[in-house]
């Protein structure tokens, strides 16, 4: 009779666990299984720590909300990390759909890239989420090892060369202004490919400040990355800003935050003269807007400091 008892007994805890399958594995695998994949990888040497408005960088990787997501998404890029994984908390039920949703909008990826190093923004980014809500973020970097050497060898020649004793951080962003300008090409042919969508040109590099400091040529990114390095090199506080067809640097000096657009300030000429103009040297915000362009209309609660 007691062995019936235990057969009964164990045929009905057969049952319940094959009728709860998926909620055991889903309790052991987030409890057990992903809490242990969370492993914080170590600083990237150009891992910047200045705070923004838009983003912060977080040491708690758990979300619960979309804010939370973007900060995990920023500290990852401002890190250096080529993956990270983190999870879903059973909490947050739209997490999946946040996740996906900040993944699929280019725009929103593109203004985190400008709150990090130019050395560890990206060139794709993607998330891979699982059913049970582990998040295995990927990054492939812009700039590869062997070419940020060269890009570092070449701007610390160039920075002996410019920047003497005494001079004012302004005096420094304008000899740094003035060479760039002086000595770079603006791509027209990359510049139009891109709005036309065509991708014949995909393999120029004037998108980056290799293009510009080795080829001569650059688009409004490659503009803005070298500026950015020759800042960073400063110690000068900036960031990047950007349109959905524009990107340029943000500068803080003294406490305020100026506008520093190298793209404009070397316009392109019928005669293909290189011509050298400060128009858009060190602006206020209210400066910027005074210009017109169609090009400046920047989003003001991403970019909420300047």
């Amino acid at each position: 009779m007691k062995r019936k008892y235990v057969l009964i007994f164990f045929i009905l805890i057969l049952l319940l666990i094959i009728l709860n399958q998926n909620v055991i594995v889903t309790y052991i695998a987030k409890n057990f299984l992903y809490k242990n994949e969370v492993i914080i990888p170590e600083y990237s040497y150009y891992h910047l720590d200045t705070d923004f408005n838009y983003v912060k960088e977080t040491k708690d990787f758990v979300p619960y909300n979309k804010q939370d997501l973007l900060n995990i998404v920023y500290t990852v890029l401002n890190n250096g990390w080529d993956s990270f994984t983190f999870y879903c908390p059973d909490e947050y039920i739209s997490c999946k759909n946040d996740v996906n949703s900040i993944f699929k909008d280019q725009s929103t990826l593109s203004h985190l890239n400008n709150f990090v190093h130019p050395y560890n923004t990206y060139s794709t980014i993607t998330a891979d989420i699982s059913s049970l809500g582990r998040i295995k973020v990927d990054v492939k970097k812009l700039y590869s090892e062997n070419r940020i050497k060269e890009i570092d060898n070449k701007i610390d020649s160039i920075y002996k060369e410019l920047i003497k004793d005494g001079m004012s951080d302004r005096d420094k962003i304008l000899a740094v202004h003035d060479y760039i300008v002086n000595n770079t090409v603006y791509d027209e042919e990359r510049s139009n490919a891109i709005l036309s969508g065509d991708k014949s040109t995909s393999d120029s590099n004037s998108h980056s400040a290799y293009g510009l400091l080795y080829e001569g040529k650059a688009i409004c990114g490659g503009y803005a990355d070298t500026m950015a390095l020759f800042l960073d090199k400063m110690g000068i506080t900036n960031m990047k800003i950007a349109t959905y067809d524009h990107v340029w640097n943000a500068v803080l000096l003294d406490g305020v935050w100026y506008h520093l657009d190298l793209t404009w300030d070397d316009p392109v000429s019928d005669s293909g003269e290189n011509i050298l103009t400060h128009t858009f040297f060190l602006l206020t915000s209210e400066q910027l807007a005074s210009q017109n362009t169609g090009q400046h209309d920047y989003d003001k609660k991403i970019y909420s400091e300047i």
